[in-house]
């Protein structure tokens, strides 16, 4: 099943099984507790009611990989984030560079290494540091946890909440493209280890009333050929070191093309081309 079918289904749930709230007085159709399983090679969905948004994941990557906390950078991708910002502050709390990319994954990759089987290779996203009174940006993700059985590099993400058209369709991309970063760098260790099982775990999962008639017109889509992204990263874009992280060459490269499309005003074909490049994305 492709993740475009999986997103179907996945509205169809909510629609058909979920409840009706309305937190911070917006209405939101939602679940509770639930699990998906995913390809991490096929997490990019794209439809024709809406279609991927290839220049703002471009620009979020970049964002995370300079793990840079300022609103001013992935604001020239989205003006949400504008609103979310800490009191008296331009800073962002949700950059998962800036929170993961260093010692929390260095942490799951060590203990990888020196166990195959070990159940600690776990990195933290949300903190205790982040319950404070007017909070606009209260982490979505809570962990990472990375576990092999039966040759296989698995990944579970655990969210406390998940909206699955600004948040989901975002986050899988994302997540993968760590997963298939472990798995890489574990490969000088394990050099057989096959890539595993993305679970997407979250304690809520919904959509808001803005995308009520959207929903609908993405389940009542046909499935066509051609539709569906794969993404099979072969160079990694950025290397560990003990607290921190180190752009590879790729890296650099792919962050200075993004950045030159941006000062461009180029077309999101450009980012879509750029993506496909680095990430090795294709159409299937």
């Amino acid at each position: 099943m492709t993740f475009n079918d999986k997103f179907k289904d996945l509205i169809l749930d909510i629609e058909h099984d979920g409840n009706v709230s309305q937190p911070r007085d917006m209405k939101v159709k939602e679940l509770t507790v639930q699990t998906l399983e995913f390809d991490p090679t096929k997490t990019i969905a794209h439809f024709d009611s809406r279609s991927f948004n290839w220049k703002y994941f471009g620009g979020e990557l970049c964002w995370y990989l300079n793990r840079d906390r300022d609103v001013d950078y992935i604001g020239q991708f989205s003006g949400m984030w504008s609103t979310l910002t800490n009191p008296d502050s331009n800073e962002i709390n949700s950059n998962y560079g800036y929170l993961l990319l260093g010692g929390q994954l260095q942490w799951a990759l060590d203990s990888l290494k020196s166990d195959k089987n070990t159940r600690q290779a776990i990195s933290f996203l949300n903190q205790p540091k982040f319950q404070f009174e007017g909070n606009k940006d209260f982490v979505c993700t809570m962990y990472l946890n990375f576990f092999i059985r039966d040759n296989k590099l698995n990944m579970k993400v655990q969210m406390r909440s998940n909206d699955i058209f600004y948040g989901l369709t975002f986050d899988a991309p994302y997540f993968s493209f760590i997963h298939q970063h472990m798995r890489l760098w574990l490969l000088e260790t394990y050099p057989e280890l096959e890539l595993g099982t993305y679970y997407h775990c979250a304690d809520n999962i919904h959509f808001y009333e803005r995308h009520f008639d959207m929903s609908s017109k993405i389940v009542s889509e046909s499935t066509k050929q051609g539709s569906n992204y794969t993404m099979n990263i072969e160079n990694p874009l950025f290397n560990l070191t003990k607290d921190n992280m180190l752009l590879t060459e790729y890296g650099i490269n792919f962050m200075k093309d993004i950045n030159e499309a941006v000062g461009n005003k180029s077309k999101q074909i450009t980012y879509n081309n750029i993506l496909r490049e680095y990430l090795n994305i294709r159409l299937t």
